[in-house]
């Protein structure tokens, strides 16, 4: 039997409760979400409040890119940012408990923004910040898919791009597709994964 075909498109308004599903699971066992998130029995929740309410904002900027079967049912998703020229200066954190002992979540996701804000590069690019596949999809090219389309869109932006690789099985994913290592590896604390920031120009004019 045929596998279906894996491609790739941008997320619409309509797609947005079938993407959300999506993120609360292919992203559930992801490196740096486990070690933001590290408690299973309130990460799901965590997730919906971190994945959720941005998601209509995000489909609307087409920043979001799906890889679908044949049959048309996501089943990845990848988020492509755009970066001004500079890292903007971080605003002063604020709210009970943010980055403190009493919010340790706060604490873990202000240790992970200052460190890639801190490696993003000062020239206008698209940041590829996330990418994730449904468990039972792995290994089936949908992560392949969504990175040829996300770079082609790219070239038609005239923009280069810039992630962070999470695992060395991403990273071998991301050099296949033309990214190079771009400064040193992130080590985020508390035994947490080694992001290593990658960075792929944009082809020649």
């Amino acid at each position: 039997m045929t596998a279906p075909t894996t491609t790739a498109r941008l997320a619409v308004p309509s797609d947005r409760e079938e993407v959300a599903a999506l993120c609360l699971e292919a992203f559930a066992d992801e490196a740096v979400i486990t070690w933001l998130l590290p408690d299973p029995a309130t990460r799901p929740a965590q997730m919906r409040t971190m994945f959720v309410a941005p998601l209509e904002n995000a489909i609307a900027a087409e920043t979001v890119l799906l890889a679908v079967t044949g049959t048309g049912a996501p089943i990845a998703v990848s988020f492509w940012i755009p970066r001004a020229e500079a890292p903007e200066e971080a605003a002063p954190r604020s709210g009970s408990g943010a980055g403190t002992d009493e919010d340790p979540v706060g604490r873990r996701l202000a240790v992970l923004e200052d460190a890639t804000e801190g490696a993003r590069p000062d020239v206008p690019h698209l940041h590829l910040s996330s990418m994730a596949v449904l468990p039972g999809q792995r290994g089936r090219g949908a992560g392949g898919a969504m990175l040829t389309a996300g770079l082609a869109r790219a070239e038609e932006l005239r923009l280069p791009v810039h992630l962070e690789a999470s695992t060395p099985a991403s990273r071998r994913l991301y050099v296949r597709h033309g990214f190079r290592d771009h400064g040193a590896p992130l080590e985020l604390p508390g035994q947490g994964p080694v992001l290593r920031p990658m960075w792929r120009e944009r082809a020649a004019p």
